[in-house]
């Protein structure tokens, strides 16, 4: 299935350069050239390669939006390959019935350095500090299996294999004539050396080596064959149709980003622990109430972990605190929500979570049976929601440094219960109602709450009361109302209305005895004048008798 990749090296003195260019017109590239520079594809244009190209470093395909690029040759990096080796490969040598016997020499891209197991016909060696392994092996078959496995602390890849048959020439197994699971073709420098920016469409049924492709707008592999291309990244649509990828530079063939679309049919990937295509959101956040809620996430991401407790800021920023966000993936691994693996299995996400807002009112809690693949969604806690409905005092009045009650009614009109205080104020001083306690109205209840308010002065005062809302509701509405006051009380001083008492008495017994003594002193008065009176009438009938006798 695979073609001979080296043949592009062995023409490239003898083929022409592509210079840099912008493209508005139609074009096909056919024959044998060298790509080199920018080339972009604008205007609708539609643009064939047909022959056999080499592709220079770091030159970059940019395919705008309504053009086309159409591959039906191929387009090649200049970098030679490698078979790159996972940690278990079985990696399949073409032997061809060279001869009965012979010896096989793996080449390998670097030196080994820490140990690796070469198991070929049964026969098992430890390799270490080596840069090629010789093995006699029987050259009269078809192909012979080498089972390489390795701890992964370096990276592993055969840059050749020499079969050298007695009696005969030796022969070379370029890495583009090996397979095996556990292999994967790619280039040295395990990065992707040039590039293909689709926002228009890419259509391909030949062969790419070494390209980094990102699909914004359309990609579609018919029969195509794709090397050292892993991952591509989907950012709109991809359909693989009947071809073959050796990616090898990463755990994955093709990265499907956020809601992207991806069609695989019929297609081998890379293989082994190099997954066919995964999915993952370039951001995964959660909307809550506000930054003292806190997020907790189970079986989450490609490794199903749970995380620890996540709050808003989780990320160090200190310009997004208090937006009441919460990035719950911080690492790639817990983005990723669906993949379909090296045996084309298909794998999603299992995840739950729940969100918690401790306060002194008590814990909220709200469970998310599955959490949505989604960059971002809201939720919100049930609360409570406090009414202050009424604050009424028994009397208008009272004594000071005496008690009156005063009864304070309570709604919780919210969907969960809350254990909370009240704080009382009278004239903007805290107010003495006694003994201040916690009190619970549970969802839908309405409480009563006795006070005993008192006062150590006179005058005529007003008791307001609030509920206390602590903190960790900031931004959060849990009141409506939160506060209320009773009628105006006048506070008298009981002492001062006992003097005033004695004072009116005492004048009124005054008065009394004064009136008392007046009326006594008149009376006296009458009665001497009326004795008077009497004595003045008895002289004058005395005298007229004694005027009339004559002796």
């Amino acid at each position: 299935m695979r073609k001979a990749i080296f043949v592009t090296l062995l023409i490239v003195l003898t083929t022409y350069p592509v210079s840099a260019d912008e493209y508005d017109y139609d074009i096909n590239f056919e024959g044998q050239g060298i790509f080199g520079g920018n080339h972009t594809f604008t205007d609708n244009s539609t643009a064939k390669v047909n022959g056999n190209y080499t592709v220079q470093d770091n030159t970059k395909f940019t395919i705008e939006e309504g053009s086309t690029l159409q591959v039906w040759g191929d387009l090649r990096a200049i970098e030679p390959p490698q078979l790159n080796i996972d940690t278990v490969a079985n990696v399949t040598v073409p032997i061809g019935f060279l001869a009965p016997q012979g010896t096989m020499r793996i080449v390998f891209a670097e030196t080994i350095l820490f140990n690796i197991t070469v198991e070929v016909d049964n026969y098992t060696s430890i390799v270490r500090n080596v840069s090629q392994f010789d093995r006699q092996i029987g050259m009269d078959s078809e192909n012979i299996t080498v089972n390489i496995s390795h701890f992964g602390f370096q990276q592993i890849a055969i840059a050749e294999i020499i079969l050298s048959p007695e009696g005969d020439t030796p022969v070379t197994r370029a890495p583009d004539e090996l397979s095996g699971n556990g292999t994967s073709f790619v280039i040295p420098t395990k990065n992707k050396v040039w590039t293909i920016d689709v926002y228009g469409e890419l259509y391909v049924e030949g062969e790419i080596y070494g390209a980094e492709i990102n699909c914004y707008g359309t990609c579609i592999f018919e029969n195509a064959e794709l090397f050292s291309t892993g991952p591509i990244n989907v950012y709109g649509t991809a359909s693989f149709n009947q071809s073959f990828l050796s990616g090898g530079v990463s755990d994955e063939d093709v990265i499907v980003w956020d809601d992207a679309e991806i069609t695989w049919e019929e297609t081998n990937g890379t293989g082994g622990t190099t997954d066919n295509w995964i999915r993952v959101l370039s951001t995964r956040t959660i909307g809550v109430q506000n930054s003292h809620v806190t997020f907790y996430g189970y079986d989450m991401g490609y490794d199903g972990i749970d995380t620890s407790p996540i709050t808003d800021n989780s990320t160090g920023n200190f310009q997004n605190y208090g937006d009441g966000i919460i990035e719950i993936a911080l690492d790639v691994r817990e983005r990723l929500i669906e993949w379909q693996d090296g045996n084309g299995d298909y794998h999603s996400e299992q995840a739950s979570g729940k969100v918690v807002l401790a306060t002194p009112w008590g814990t909220y809690e709200k469970d998310i049976a599955e959490l949505p693949k989604t960059n971002h969604f809201d939720i919100e806690i049930d609360l409570p929601m406090l009414k202050f409905d009424s604050l009424v005092e028994s009397s208008d009045t009272n004594n000071v440094n005496s008690r009156l009650g005063v009864m304070a009614t309570i709604s919780n009109e919210g969907s969960q219960p809350a254990t909370f205080l009240v704080d009382c104020y009278s004239n903007g001083t805290e107010a003495n109602v006694g003994v201040n306690v916690p009190y619970t109205a549970e969802a839908g209840e309405t409480i009563e709450i006795p006070m005993n308010w008192d006062s150590a002065f006179e005058g005529e005062k007003t008791l307001e009361c609030e509920i206390f809302v602590p903190y960790q509701f900031y931004n959060i509405s849990v009141l409506d109302p939160g506060t209320a006051s009773t009628g105006i009380v006048t506070w008298e001083d009981p002492e001062e209305e006992a003097d005033s008492l004695f004072l009116t008495v005492a004048i009124g017994l005054i008065l009394a005895i004064v009136g008392f003594v007046g009326y006594m002193v008149y009376q006296q008065k009458k009665k001497d004048e009326k004795d008077y009176s009497s004595e003045e009438t008895l002289v004058e009938e005395e005298d007229p008798e004694e005027i009339g006798t004559i002796e």
